[in-house]
């Protein structure tokens, strides 16, 4: 058997592993990873089995954001631009995914963990997923975190919503939740809007308030108004109060389209 076969051996079955013992991609309602194990094939337990729907029934739109995610959610990927360059070590970068998360995951080196989530942003591979999240939870280097939140974004599927809420609402740096706030802008999911509008209102950090104003433009739901109009008058900064006014804008523009 040559190497490269047993490379695709080795990660046919970390990929295999990973989906029986995967715990699910839904949220509580306090914004924490749901703790029950995913029910194959989907991500999901049976609790929040009907994210999976591609037609789900309609919804109240006050209803919990996390059960209006089954209007919103679609097989298909958003490709977000990404033109960051980055001279990580040649041998990372060649590797496989499956070697490239275990460095993530293990490497005592936050530079090499960092390295190894921006290859893994490159590859925009749903298999890095989970471990994104678990680093995402657990790095105790900000800037590692930072880097796992957009590899989330660049992957693009719905499943990253999950990682990127929770980490949007409870990460302890501000420059993390920044980069879930600009990550779920760029996705555009309206299911996220709720959530960034929620965090505009009670965030102490201006630039993760003004990212949450310019995420909520982004993604054009209408719903979100009322707070972006509170906050266009009320914010304390005069950058977020201007950023909530293009929002608006933006949202009003694509109703009048």
């Amino acid at each position: 058997m040559t190497k490269e076969s047993v490379l695709r051996r080795w990660s046919f079955v970390i990929c295999r592993k990973e989906r029986r013992t995967m715990r699910c991609f839904g949220l509580t309602s306090d914004r924490h990873r749901c703790e029950t194990e995913a029910q194959t094939p989907t991500p999901f337990c049976a609790e929040h089995q009907a994210l999976t729907q591609d037609e789900p029934p309609a919804v109240s739109t006050h209803a919990h954001p996390w059960t209006r995610l089954v209007q919103h959610l679609r097989p298909t990927n958003h490709r977000v631009p990404d033109d960051a360059r980055f001279a990580v070590p040649r041998w990372l970068d060649k590797s496989p995914t499956p070697q490239v998360i275990e460095r993530l995951l293990n490497d005592a080196s936050c530079t090499t963990r960092w390295s190894a989530a921006f290859v893994l942003r490159k590859r925009r591979d749903p298999i890095a997923i989970e471990p994104l999240w678990h680093v995402l939870q657990n790095d105790p280097v900000s800037l590692v975190r930072q880097q796992a939140a957009v590899a989330l974004g660049k992957i693009g599927t719905p499943a990253v919503l999950g990682p990127l809420i929770e980490a949007l609402w409870h990460d302890r740096d501000a420059a993390v939740r920044q980069a879930c706030a600009i990550a779920l802008g760029n996705l555009g999911y309206r299911v996220a809007a709720s959530d960034l509008a929620d965090v505009l209102t009670r965030e102490n950090a201006v630039f993760v308030r003004w990212d949450c104003a310019l995420a909520l433009g982004q993604i054009g739901d209408g719903a979100v108004e009322r707070v972006l109009a509170a906050r266009a008058e009320s914010d304390p900064s005069e950058v977020v109060r201007r950023a909530c006014r293009e929002a608006l804008e933006e949202i009003r523009r694509r109703v009048v389209r």
